[in-house]
């Protein structure tokens, strides 16, 4: 009877184009560059695992932070705080496996479990990323309504509903690979990329339009307009976050598409391992991007770790 890890093998790894051409040219010539970027890899998961972690419990903990703006962008650090604590962690064990023992059993284990909660996290960050711009542009699209429309309990909802349908969609697309094909998932992720991309744009072009108003009435700013401000002030920051996500998957995605349209070889499969590091790298950007860029998150974060370095301190 055939245990589990050669039923996995034979059932699932076999049938992923990359697996098996790591299976037909054995580990040689990918052992220094595999190595390397488990090594690359490892402060980079610590540095997502405990910055994200330190945002979602800033934030939490501050009442004044707790609005629908920020609940998404907890749903983003969640996301990247499970990039840090399962994904890298995963490719690590799955490139060092390799280097060292070419596709054995557990090398294909290492490669279910990354795939399938990469796949999960990458769709999750992308609609999340998505929900954040439709939402900064409803704020300044309905302007006075926007509190009565975009509430705390509809925004849970939203993202919990990103998170069933992101698990749903990432295990319909690992399991049923390759009859499902890669194509069917990459058409959702530019589903995604349009609608951030136009929501931007209207962003943009409603921005400018108050600008106008502002110089040609030559007015004192009143409390309206220094609401605009701020959540114009607030697109802005989430047009970076957008803008460092393509950053960081764009090169993953040339050398994935390289390598499906022309096949795999050495210098190819080795690009597409580092630029996925790339892609691991981002979920511990987007903290930095918060502390730099956002005042009241920057100043949580601070009171954050300087209470638990306090309680640290007094416990000695």
């Amino acid at each position: 009877m055939k245990n589990f890890s050669d039923l996995l093998e034979n059932s699932f790894c076999d049938r992923f184009n990359g697996y098996r051409y790591m299976t037909t040219v054995g580990n040689a010539p990918f052992k220094t560059a595999f190595f390397v970027n488990a090594a690359v890899n490892i402060p980079f998961s610590i540095t997502a695992t405990l910055a994200n972690a330190l945002v979602i419990i800033s934030i939490w903990r501050s009442r004044s932070l707790r609005t629908p703006a920020n609940m998404f962008l907890i749903g983003l650090a969640l996301s990247d705080l499970g990039i840090g604590l399962f994904v890298q962690p995963f490719f690590i064990a799955h490139s060092i496996s390799f280097a060292k023992q070419g596709t054995a059993n557990f090398t294909c284990i290492s490669a279910a479990a990354l795939t399938i909660t990469a796949a999960f996290l990458s769709v999750v960050s992308f609609k999340t990323v998505t929900a954040i711009s439709v939402e900064r542009y409803l704020s300044l699209r309905l302007h006075l309504r926007y509190e009565d429309v975009v509430t705390m309990k509809r925004v849970r909802l939203i993202l919990a509903v990103i998170w069933l349908w992101s698990g749903i969609f990432a295990i319909i697309w690992v399991v049923y690979v390759p009859s499902y094909k890669s194509y069917n998932f990459a058409t959702g992720i530019v589903l995604c990329l349009v609608i951030s991309t136009v929501a931007y744009v209207k962003i943009y072009c409603i921005a400018r339009s108050h600008q106008r108003q502002i110089e040609s009435q030559q007015v004192a700013a009143d409390p309206n307009r220094l609401r605009m401000r701020r959540r114009t002030k607030s697109a802005c920051n989430m047009f970076l976050v957008y803008c460092v996500l393509l950053c960081c998957y764009l090169p993953y995605s040339i050398c994935l598409a390289v390598g499906k349209f022309t096949g795999y070889k050495t210098w190819n499969w080795i690009a597409i391992n580092f630029t996925l590091t790339i892609v691991n790298i981002n979920s511990s950007i987007n903290p930095l991007i918060y502390c730099y860029r956002m005042r009241e998150i920057r100043k949580a974060m601070s009171h954050t770790l300087y209470i638990a370095i306090l309680r640290r301190t007094k416990a000695k």
